[in-house]
């Protein structure tokens, strides 16, 4: 199997990892990587010794992808599923759902390999690989983090010992193995989510589909998609089956092709929205927690996120399902209208992984939009999609957005802008509560105002004595 050169030195670091005797390694590599390659090429090492081995996945779809990439590759394998026939061959790939439930009749495996491995805390993972005690573990995903900010490794209650970083998305960008994209979201930042209960780590799904799944919520969509990339091949990522469901008849309304796709609607019909999307006879699917992973269609050039959401996790692989190149698509368009980048930062945006989970909150960062066509990008003077020179100002100055109406985003570093607020506020500060109100206002600690007047007291007795 031919490897792309990222892919070669990411199997030759899992390689180095089992050297030092670890027993189980996750990689982590982004979407678009190229995972399922990888997944193959770690089986084939594996069969040319003479052993077996397990590829494991959580849904049907991610099963249906492992098993397409082992037949493309010529290897004869068996699928561990209901509906499928048990077979003698030294690759199986099952579903962990089943796998639990056959744990005593299971063949003896000499690796097993996670899909999607950030969901490998669940107790069936665990009680699998207790049946396997021989087995070499391999965990492969694109978000190596918890909902809870818990770790993947052992010393945090996963399974793991090692990590290994693949490639992230900026770099395959880069490349051109992914696409750029282009972001819009709401002028006035994420819908007001005050109030809302966390459940299980993240938004409350009842409460937030009373928000989310109103008209005026809905129609903006419909605009947006309609205004930047009208016809593009879309994913919509909604809250519940019902905004899905109304959602894609919003769309019906307006003239486009649009279902909803959903994990409790027959397989038939999910799977004829998902193979519409990839040959045209579909151009929206609107999912509820259906392909927020594993979704291979090239052709997408739209992400449309209905769904706020606290989970980095989440959000990026939402994005992920657009950014695999596709003749003619020149970027990925994502129509955030759950605010979702202004709090995790871009998808090319760079991250630090580790095993151990994250003990401070990464910071999402800073976004400037275009007052010329609402275009959001990272930090440059010039605005990448129309050419409008920025000149720094105060943000009393800033261009207000219709209401409704999404504005493209761009990581930005404010910094210089914040400095040029804080030296036009301390020149008009008299005192320490007027310090302490400018911290306030440009959201610093208020530690800093003391330190401002203490300087300011320390001038002052300098010139007094000069």
């Amino acid at each position: 199997m031919q490897l792309r050169p990222y892919q070669q030195q990411a199997f030759e670091a899992l390689r180095g990892a089992y050297r030092q005797r670890h027993r189980a390694v996750l990689l982590a590599a982004a979407t678009g990587a190229g995972k399922t390659i990888l997944i193959v090429a770690a089986a084939q090492g594996a069969i040319e010794k003479g052993n077996a081995v397990l590829v494991i996945a959580h849904r049907i779809e991610l099963i249906r992808q492992a098993s397409a990439k082992l037949r493309a590759a010529g290897f004869a394998h068996g699928i561990i599923a209901p509906g499928y026939p048990q077979t003698l061959d030294r690759i199986q790939v099952g579903s962990v759902q089943t796998l639990a439930r056959r744990l005593p009749r299971l063949p003896r495996f000499d690796l097993i390999v996670i899909d999607e491995a950030h969901h490998a805390v669940a107790s069936q993972y665990q009680a699998l690989l207790d049946s396997q005690p021989q087995a070499r573990v391999l965990g492969v995903t694109a978000t190596p983090s918890r909902l809870d900010g818990r770790g993947l490794g052992r010393a945090s209650g996963g399974i793991f010992d090692v990590l290994v970083v693949g490639p992230q998305t900026a770099e395959l960008v880069g490349g051109g193995y992914l696409s750029p994209t282009r972001v819009f979201a709401p002028a006035k930042g994420a819908p007001d989510l005050a109030g809302i209960k966390t459940v299980a780590g993240d938004y409350d799904q009842r409460q937030l589909a009373e928000i989310m799944d109103q008209a005026r919520v809905t129609g903006d969509a419909v605009a947006e998609y309609a205004r930047r990339c009208p016809g593009a091949p879309a994913i919509a990522f909604c809250v519940s089956v019902q905004h899905a469901q109304d959602v894609a008849a919003a769309f019906v309304a307006a003239g486009w092709r649009a279902v909803a796709a959903y994990g409790a609607m027959p397989a038939r019909e999910r799977d004829e929205a998902l193979s519409g999307l990839a040959d045209g006879r579909v151009q929206v699917v609107c999912s509820c927690s259906l392909i927020d992973e594993g979704l291979d269609v090239p052709r997408v050039g739209c992400v449309i996120d209905l769904a706020p959401t606290k989970s980095l996790g989440r959000f990026l692989q939402r994005v992920g399902r657009g950014l695999r190149p596709y003749a003619g698509k020149e970027r990925l368009v994502v129509l955030d209208h759950a605010g979702n980048t202004q709090v995790h930062g871009f998808a090319e945006t760079p991250r630090e992984w580790s095993l151990d989970g994250r003990k401070h909150r990464q910071a999402a960062p800073a976004i400037r939009q275009c007052p010329q066509c609402y275009a959001v990008f990272q930090p440059q003077h010039r605005c990448p999609a129309c050419g409008h020179e920025f000149v720094a100002a105060p943000r009393a100055r800033m261009v207000e957005a219709v209401a409704g109406e999404l504005v493209e985003l761009r990581p930005e570093d404010v910094a210089p802008v914040k400095r040029a607020d804080m030296r036009a506020g301390l020149a008009g500060c008299e005192t320490l509560a007027d310090m302490q109100a400018l911290a306030r206002r440009l959201g610093f600690k208020p530690g800093w105002a003391w330190v401002q007047w203490q300087m300011r007291k320390r001038g002052r007795r300098q010139g007094a004595a000069a």
